[in-house]
């Protein structure tokens, strides 16, 4: 199925309702659809479509949206590039995914400038808010390119979108998701539009660049949905738009969620309409999961993914956010498994392995593996990085966690994280998880640094509670009270706040080469 196919059947069934909203911008499915046709072929028309890719630099926006698509509906793979990227690194990603067109925001046209004589296949540039020399402009484009429905023959295992990975720790590898990856997550995840129900209404908050905002202009566009988009997050501003476009869905990250309820005028909103925010992308930490259980009158759900599986592989429900109030058995169940992401959605197979590929038993802790229809053809462009990700159907995600007797899945660390201490492998998530409890700390990053008799020994980076001055020997003893004595941190370095990707994902390189000496302090 061609994910254009998602309009194209919504249109017809709810025409006149409000497909999207970004600011004073109001646009029907049918003019939606309309604009889509008349990009589409503009884009066939300087030669874009197989091979032949369509990249965007810009905040989220209604435009945005449509050109991914107008690409779709031409068999343009989109590649949704992150304008946070180093000058290095967005060149890289357009280069090396040969983008024909390359859609601009006003925002980012010095940026566009400066990378323009490095750029060695985009034939066509073109921006999306005003006339600019030497590009085209998306109202001019519009307004004069045929409405006429452009027919295309698309192969589904084609690449629809290519995500770049944030290059956490290398440069960014281009993730392939095909028209059948997303096809499959989307109708195994919304219903599709139906007339009869209205009310709906979804918040992107989360960039396009990331599979988790390029999965809901999809989900949302095949229920039916009005898609209600902010340029970038904002607490205020997310606030804002729940209250007035009555909001009843959004994704968000923990820091995100973090800074919502923490605004000072949180309270002052009225957020009734909502009827479940979802949280991933990055750990959760436990208080903040907490808190938003008491605070939040909505289902919450957690959702881990990557996008090498095209989003979602496990999720924890609404009805697991439900903590009874009183003490108990049950209660306790259900605050352990706030520190899960859940069980494994229908449509994938998860399993945890050792390091030669042995599916392990419930309870050992082993490598995080998936696998299904909806796992990434690709890494663009990189045959050995993908052979090491992909084994026998099998995703290896990097990540380690274990599976406990009911399916709850539980994620320690990561495979790459690891810390290697006289030969005792050490998963950083639970030296991170066990710090994050502690009273005067508001959150915690662990690395490895070297050390002459133990090879490695562990360095805690400690974000302190506000007017908060932790005794570095009183953490130590907190550790070991909780945790084998060889996992305790033997230096630590007390920083105002931990370096994140766009993503709220911490940068473990960057505190690497900040932190990764021995001592206490910077490295």
């Amino acid at each position: 199925m061609n994910t254009a196919e998602f309009l194209q059947i919504t249109a017809m069934v709810v025409p006149d309702r409000t497909a999207l909203v970004c600011g004073e911008k109001r646009v029907t499915f049918m003019a939606m659809a309309d604009r889509v046709n008349r990009l589409a072929n503009w884009l066939q028309s300087v030669g874009a479509g197989p091979d032949k890719p369509v990249g965007a630099v810009s905040m989220n926006g209604a435009e945005y949206v449509v050109t991914y698509y107008a690409a779709a509906k031409i068999g343009a793979t989109f590649v949704p590039l992150n304008y946070r990227a180093k000058h290095e690194e967005l060149t890289y990603m357009i280069n090396t995914s040969d983008v024909h067109v390359l859609f601009v925001g006003e925002r980012y046209l010095d940026l566009v400038a400066t990378l323009r004589p490095e750029l060695q296949t985009v034939q066509h540039f073109a921006c999306y808010d005003k006339p600019v020399d030497s590009m085209g402009n998306l109202a001019e484009i519009l307004a004069s390119a045929s409405a006429d429905e452009p027919f295309v023959d698309v192969d589904e295992s084609k690449p629809t979108v290519l995500i770049y990975t944030s290059g956490t720790t290398s440069q960014p590898k281009g993730v392939a998701l095909s028209y059948l990856n997303l096809s499959v997550y989307v109708t195994n995840t919304m219903s599709p539009a139906d007339p009869s129900e209205h009310g709906e209404v979804t918040l992107l908050s989360v960039p396009i660049f990331h599979v988790a905002g390029v999965t809901p202009i999809m989900s949302s566009v095949w229920g039916g949905r009005t898609l209600v988009i902010l340029p970038q997050f904002d607490p205020e501003l997310w606030l804002k738009a729940v209250e007035q476009e009555r909001v009843t869905h959004s994704f968000i990250v923990p820091t995100m969620l973090k800074r919502i309820m923490e605004h000072a005028d949180f309270h002052k909103y009225d957020l009734s309409s909502l009827k479940l925010i979802t949280y991933g992308a990055a750990p959760m930490p436990y208080e903040v999961v907490s808190k938003a259980v008491d605070v939040f009158n909505c289902g919450l759900m957690n959702a881990y993914g990557q996008t090498e599986s095209t989003s979602t592989m496990t999720f924890l429900g609404p009805d697991d956010h439900n903590i009874p109030k009183e003490a108990g058995p049950e209660r306790d169940k259900k605050l352990h498994r706030l520190r899960s992401v859940g069980r494994g959605m229908d449509d994938v197979d998860i399993a945890m392995m050792d390091d030669n590929s042995k599916i392990l038993e419930a309870g050992n802790e082993g490598e995080i593996c998936v696998r299904g229809p909806r796992i990434m053809s690709e890494y663009h462009k990189q045959k050995e990085a993908t052979a090491a990700a992909i084994h026998d159907g099998w995703l290896h995600t990097g990540d380690v966690g274990y599976l406990d007797e009911d399916g709850y899945l539980f994620i320690t660390g990561r495979k790459k994280d690891l810390i290697i201490r006289g030969g005792e492998n050490i998963s950083t998530g639970e030296i991170e998880a066990t710090l994050d409890e502690h009273p005067q700390i508001e959150e915690s990053a662990v690395i490895g640094v070297p050390d002459v008799e133990w090879g490695e020994v562990i360095k805690a980076i400690i974000v302190p509670e506000k007017g908060q001055k932790p005794d570095q020997a009183e953490l130590t003893k907190y550790v070991k009270e909780k945790l084998a004595s060889y996992k305790a941190p033997a230096y630590y370095a007390f920083v105002d706040e931990l370096p994140r990707n766009p993503m709220g994902k911490v940068l473990k390189t960057e505190l690497r080469k900040l932190y990764g000496k021995a001592g206490d302090g910077a490295g």
